[in-house]
């Protein structure tokens, strides 16, 4: 097995190494407990899953350091995330065949921005080690919600405003880089309901294996929450009948979902940033094994990233995969989000430079 990860994939297999030499040497605590879980083998990259090559040909709207998700504005600006805490706009509309727009700072935040979306004239944000956040159309930013049940909100990751006015977001981890929660496996992750009549957050769904994108079901009654650790979607009702149940929509992922979007047909698109690993699903039977990982310092372990590949899922009402893009040259890579937008999908990417654009049409 060592051997074979040392072949296919020399960077995990380094940090993997290098955590087993610290775990020996007794030196430091682990800043995991894992668990063991063995995961269903992924399933065969056939029919809807077959490889293409849809994505390679995606044109670059902007270019900027780590978009992982976007958002358009009633003037069709689009705005997205980058390093160093700031969120970005297209200076003028963005149309069907813009390409490399310039871009202008509109606002610094408190932690990393992810998820967006508008309210009304304010975009909201959710941002790492920030919670909540919102923009007004001046930059100005409000911190509206930064704990829960008592617990900081630590990895505030993406969000859904309802029809009422509450805004659905979720808190992927307790840990510092998710990584350590890929890893260790005590879905930490919550959904989260913020009142902006009342400012009270509320818990409505817990113990989530990194709760990542959120989006509505084409019911009107329900919420998608992808849990990208599990390789899963889970499905939360809001309203009607089944208020409060909760139950998997979409299992046995062949790789790690992201943000999820719904699409006007009842459909819904899903980001992958990486397939799964064989190897590395295999360190899952072996929770000594992932302990030592623990030691390692975060930084070490920010080098395990997967493969550079290119893919996006699309799945139906019942969670069934009915549609995949593929970009197996990881040309475009690393796609976090995937958000309709007059015809298209605008793809980001937490661990790539550009936002891309995938015609629909």
């Amino acid at each position: 097995m060592v051997l074979d990860l040392l072949r296919r994939h020399p960077v995990a297999a380094t940090v993997l190494l290098a955590g087993a030499a610290v775990g020996a040497a007794r030196l430091v605590d682990s800043r995991i407990d894992p668990v063991e879980w063995q995961p269903q083998d992924p399933s065969e990259l056939s029919g809807p899953l077959a490889p293409n090559g849809e994505l390679a040909g995606a044109a670059t709207v902007v270019t900027c350091e780590g978009p992982e998700d976007v958002a358009f504005d009633d003037d069709g600006r689009l705005y997205t995330g980058t390093e160093g805490n700031h969120v970005v706009r297209t200076v003028e509309p963005v149309a069907a065949d813009t390409t490399n727009a310039d871009l202008e700072r509109m606002a610094t935040l408190d932690g990393r921005p992810l998820g967006m979306t508008f309210d009304g004239e304010d975009l909201l944000v959710c941002a790492t080690d920030a919670g909540l956040q919102s923009v007004s159309p001046d930059g100005a930013v409000t911190t509206l919600s930064d704990r829960a049940d008592g617990r900081p909100i630590a990895f505030a990751d993406d969000l859904h405003v309802a029809d009422d006015g509450t805004v659905y977001f979720t808190d992927a981890t307790t840990h510092e880089i998710f990584q350590d929660e890929l890893f260790e496996l005590r879905d930490t992750g919550r959904l989260l309901a913020y009142d902006p009549d009342t400012g009270e957050t509320d818990v409505v769904l817990g113990d989530l294996g990194f709760a990542n994108g959120v989006c509505p079901h084409a019911d009107g009654e329900s919420l998608l929450v992808t849990e990208t650790s599990r390789y899963r979607v889970t499905r939360y009702w809001i309203d009607g009948d089944r208020e409060g149940d909760s139950e998997r929509f979409a299992m046995n992922l062949p790789g790690y979902p992201d943000n999820v979007e719904a699409a006007e047909d009842g459909t819904h698109w899903l980001a992958v940033p990486t397939p799964r690993d064989e190897t590395l699903d295999g360190l899952h039977a072996r929770p000594w094994l992932k302990r030592q990982l623990g030691k390692l310092p975060t930084a070490a372990m920010q080098q395990i990233e997967g493969d550079p590949y290119g893919l996006v899922l699309r799945l139906d009402a019942d969670g069934e995969i009915v549609e995949s893009l593929h970009d197996p040259d990881g040309v475009v890579y690393g796609v976090t989000s995937a958000t309709p937008h007059d015809g298209a999908l605008y793809l980001g990417s937490l661990f790539g430079e550009r936002v891309t654009r995938y015609d629909l049409s």
